[in-house]
């Protein structure tokens, strides 16, 4: 019994993002998921100068962290914490520069794979839960007149979070010309 209660635990602490460690590994993960994309996509020749896929990683990894606060007059994390950026810094070395490309191989591997969704999911659950309460709270004082509080406003926003990456990469219509992505999707089911 004790062994079920043990591992519930644990589930609720990764749901609520309260382990230790926590911040860190989904900041790692969000990284390398941004740096592994790069490198198996547009460099996979190796052919990019390092800035240039290093600059594409933190944007397919943090876009949505990077751009929508933004957009509400609040400070990025990318800039405002050494967390984001240095996790960028460390996973574009892990994809790309270890000795005998083995963090590129590794990082391919399924299991590893698994990890970094599960972390890299998290990490854009828990920001699409911050960014719902910033709009609310925004919003909150000017509600429509057919309902006493904003629902709209903040899950759009915060589902608009998660796109903003690709906005900037592919533009507004190279992003949605295809029908609903899943990024878009993914927001509005955790908002």
């Amino acid at each position: 019994m004790e062994l079920s209660i043990n591992i519930f635990d644990l589930l609720v602490n990764y749901l609520c993002g309260t382990f230790t460690f926590s911040r860190e590994l989904q900041c790692f993960w969000m990284a390398f998921q941004g740096a592994m994309a790069v490198r198996e996509n547009n460099n996979r020749d190796r052919s990019m100068a390092w800035f240039h896929a290093f600059s594409i990683g933190c944007v397919k990894g943090y876009g949505g962290s990077l751009f929508a606060p933004l957009w509400m007059g609040r400070p990025t994390s990318m800039f405002s914490s050494d967390l984001s950026f240095g996790s960028c810094i460390i996973a574009f070395i892990c994809a790309n520069y270890l000795p005998f490309d083995i963090g590129y191989a590794v990082g391919k591997t399924r299991p590893i794979r698994l990890v970094t969704v599960l972390f890299s999911q998290l990490f854009k659950t828990m920001g699409i839960v911050a960014y719902v309460s910033i709009a609310f709270n925004t919003f909150k004082d000017n509600p429509s007149p057919y309902y006493p509080i904003p629902v709209f406003g903040p899950i759009l926003w915060a589902s608009v979070l998660g796109n903003m990456g690709s906005f900037f990469l592919n533009g507004f219509h190279g992003h949605l010309h295809n029908g609903v992505p899943w990024a878009f999707q993914n927001g509005f089911f955790c908002a």
